[in-house]
């Protein structure tokens, strides 16, 4: 009798716990906001994504948005970036980096720095955010 009030327990216990786990995975993931940076080699034509649930989703966003411009067919993702900021450099000569922060001053940093070994003259042209 003893045996089988103990299994009780364990199986109600067990029954409780696993929905409140997996709420919590499903809570957690949910707050991840996923942006990207693509660009053009041929014509530096660039897209951009924000505030989407995953990678992929980001990445593919703004490679369709820069293929949209230039017709190139040759956009690629640069940069993707989680619950941050993500900028662009561009130099005189054509060169670009990029680089992602917690702020908008750290990715626009980032991507001064990453330009700078790739070009001269380099300057920001674009940052975005995710809402977290």
């Amino acid at each position: 009798m003893v045996i089988r009030k103990l299994w009780q327990q364990i199986i109600l216990t067990g029954i409780v716990a696993i929905p409140i786990v997996a709420m919590g995975a499903s809570a957690t993931s949910a707050q991840n906001l996923y942006g990207a940076i693509a660009r053009s080699r041929t014509t530096g034509d660039k897209g951009y994504s924000w505030n989407y649930r995953n990678r992929y989703d980001a990445e593919s966003r703004a490679i369709a948005e820069c293929n949209g411009r230039s017709g190139s067919g040759d956009c690629r993702a640069l940069l993707w970036f989680r619950n941050a900021c993500g900028s662009i450099a561009e130099s005189n000569d054509g060169g670009a980096g990029t680089g992602w922060g917690t702020t908008t001053a750290l990715s626009q940093r980032y991507a001064l720095e990453s330009c700078r070994g790739v070009g001269r003259g380099c300057r920001v042209t674009r940052t975005i955010c995710t809402d977290r």
